[in-house]
């Protein structure tokens, strides 16, 4: 998601956030970026957290597939 747009939206994971809660960024120009959010998707899949269609695995699926181009 476009930074202006993640934090402009009220449910958004960065708006989620607890105050005191850390969190952790990855940029598109990052070159280990996409690996790093495949491997989350699938490690939140593998832990039964998300399924393989749960949008929130699609969205960051889409997210790393737009950071590789």
């Amino acid at each position: 998601m476009l930074k202006k747009l993640e934090a402009s939206q009220p449910d958004s994971c960065w708006n989620k956030a607890q105050d005191d809660e850390i969190v952790f960024v990855l940029l598109a120009r990052d070159p280990a970026a996409t690996a790093a959010i495949v491997a989350w998707c699938n490690e939140r899949v593998r832990l039964g957290k998300n399924g393989p269609d749960d949008p929130k695995i699609e969205e960051a699926l889409r997210c790393a597939a737009e950071m590789a181009h």
